[in-house]
């Protein structure tokens, strides 16, 4: 019953993931990272966690957690790329002209390319893990591509949550409210520019196949 009450509406149900995390003190990260890594591996949207982290466990142990999280998912979803559903996400290739293009120069360039592609907004995260693993791409190269890739993405969400709690529930030991606008203005703005970085280099190397 509480499994078809998640996919029923997934998004209200992490926001109770979140209202559980915090009744449970230090077992709680360990909750929150499960959750996390259930959904991605289920292709559900978690971009809420992820800001969420921030919220409970600050910038520093919340981007720990829900790295962690990303990667064991992406690591149990490209392996059921490549073996249980193989033949389906092969099939849903299909849809993906773009990523079939390279796919061509993704087992030549391996770790560089998954690491430009993690910067680059161009694939979704979740779905994109299964369909790495019925591309050339070896298991390592993937792996430390994403886990790296994925980290200035996840501080800044993470971060974005922390300053939702710092304006919203800010004590005496908080900065000023323009600190934190100012500093999360700051990454996101260099997000933009290394992740156009990303995407133009991976263009390039479109036209080179």
């Amino acid at each position: 019953l509480a499994f078809n009450t998640f996919f029923a509406d997934p998004t209200a149900s992490l926001d109770a993931v979140v209202t559980t995390v915090e009744s449970m003190g230090p077992t709680g990260a360990l909750y929150f990272g499960l959750v996390y890594t259930v959904a991605e591996i289920l292709a559900i949207p978690a971009f809420p966690l992820t800001a969420s982290a921030g919220y409970l466990f600050g910038t520093v142990q919340g981007t720990t957690v829900v790295l962690a999280s990303a990667s064991i998912a992406a690591a149990v979803s490209f392996v059921i790329g490549r073996t249980i559903l193989r033949s389906y996400v092969e099939n849903l290739l299909e849809e993906y002209p773009d990523f079939k293009k390279i796919d061509k120069a993704i087992g030549r360039e391996g770790f560089k390319l998954m690491l430009l592609l993690r910067l680059s907004p161009i694939f979704p995260f979740a779905l994109s893990n299964y369909l790495y693993g019925a591309s050339s791409v070896r298991f390592w190269p993937y792996f430390w591509g994403t886990m790296i890739g994925f980290t200035p993405g996840t501080i800044a969400y993470v971060y974005s949550g922390e300053v939702g709690k710092a304006l919203t529930l800010g004590d005496g030991s908080a900065q000023p409210w323009y600190v934190y606008l100012g500093g999360l203005a700051l990454f996101s703005g260099f997000l933009k520019v290394l992740a156009d970085v990303a995407t133009g280099i991976i263009e390039d190397l479109d036209e080179e196949v």
